[in-house]
């Protein structure tokens, strides 16, 4: 989220701060309030992103099964990684990290494989995110994906005719000044090194590649009219006119844009882009796990991804919500070639965390960030 700019959890961060508000404000009536028969009730621990838990308390459907929710919201998702290493392991039942940090989450032992018996809305859920190897660890399923987007090219096509294939293209004379982009750091340094560098795994790469990457972000930087602090902001910027394309982007900006009256469209460049996926994780020795397994099931229910898509605009991941939503809302995103998202859109691994070989850290990206920063 853009108020947290160095937070591991990158692009999905901004995305969330954007919607949170709206989702926590129709959840409010729901969530953390006691069951009429509270002595009786779950109370189920959740640890994840202000508005992920809407989607399951947004109705009855918790006091039908007697379960209640002790929210604690986090600000970025190295916030689980603490809480579960420290103490709350055998306290925690649900957790929501972005699919990058699965991995590293089973390697510290946090959380569990998902018995997927228990989760029959599985069956609805769309096979590239089902099958994401972030959230598929050696053979076993440790995620529950229930939302996603990109970060596609959004521009204005009444000033834009001639729609750029590639991120290069933003380097060109004329679109000098009409450029806008995110403080996304996560984010752009995966597009960047897909652009600069030709690698396909963005998250991998050396010191010199790191290099190639920050010298080209800062190559855009110098074609922007500005750097927005959050995808308001940007969205704003287009709306006004003040710019005409989006280096970085999100689908959903062709909703913000259109709130105020301006008509944008989104492109995926030839040397695609970044994407993001989250979850729902049931954590290590969960308290209550029968009531833990009706969340994750829920989570990804008609009922409930209806009303993700619905209320916080996010993209939602069963195939027969997405044919219930809306046609305005549905139109939002590639629901309709959703089987080759991934060539436009990769959902990439999360940088290292501790230093591999030749490759450089999350911490060494901060650091080089701020390079791009001060130019």
């Amino acid at each position: 989220m853009g108020s947290n700019k160095s937070s591991s959890s990158g692009f999905a961060l901004t995305r969330r701060h954007f919607t949170q508000a709206i989702a926590a404000t129709a959840a409010a009536g729901a969530v953390g309030l006691p069951s009429t028969r509270a002595q009786a009730a779950t109370s189920i621990n959740f640890v994840g992103w202000q508005g992920y838990d809407d989607p399951v308390a947004f109705d009855d459907f918790l006091k039908s099964k007697d379960i209640t929710l002790n929210t604690t919201y986090i600000g970025n998702n190295d916030e689980i990684v603490a809480k579960l290493r420290g103490g709350g392991v055998g306290t925690i039942d649900i957790v929501t990290p972005y699919m990058g940090y699965i991995p590293l989450l089973v390697k510290l032992d946090l959380i569990q494989p998902i018995d997927v018996s228990r989760v029959p809305n599985l069956e609805k859920v769309m096979p590239i995110f089902r099958n994401d190897p972030n959230i598929n660890v050696d053979g076993k399923l440790y995620g529950i994906p229930f939302t996603w987007g990109g970060g596609p090219m959004v521009y204005d096509p009444a000033v834009i005719t001639n729609v750029p294939t590639s991120w290069k293209d933003l380097l060109k004379p004329e679109f000098t000044g009409k450029v806008g982009m995110m403080d996304d750091p996560l984010g752009n340094m995966m597009i960047g090194a897909l652009v600069a560098t030709g690698t396909s795994t963005p998250t991998k790469i050396t010191a010199a590649q790191l290099e190639q990457t920050i010298d080209f972000l800062i190559e855009v930087k110098k074609q922007s009219r500005v750097v927005a602090a959050s995808w308001g902001d940007l969205s704003d910027s287009i709306a006004r006119g003040d710019v005409a394309l989006t280096f970085n982007g999100w689908e959903t900006m062709v909703k913000f844009c259109g709130d105020k009256g301006k008509v944008v469209q989104y492109t995926y460049p030839i040397e695609r882009t970044n994407a993001w996926l989250d979850n729902y994780c049931i954590a290590k020795d969960a308290p209550n796990l029968d009531a833990a397994y009706e969340l994750c099931n829920r989570v990804i229910s008609v009922e409930g991804q209806k009303r993700l898509a619905e209320v916080a605009i996010q993209a939602i991941v069963n195939s027969d919500a997405v044919a219930a939503l809306p046609a305005d809302i549905r139109s939002l995103y590639p629901y309709d070639d959703i089987a080759n998202y991934g060539k436009k859109a990769g959902f990439f691994g999360f940088p290292p965390v501790e230093p591999e070989g030749d490759l450089t850290t999350f911490s060494d990206w901060l650091k080089a960030y701020e390079r791009f920063k001060t130019a």
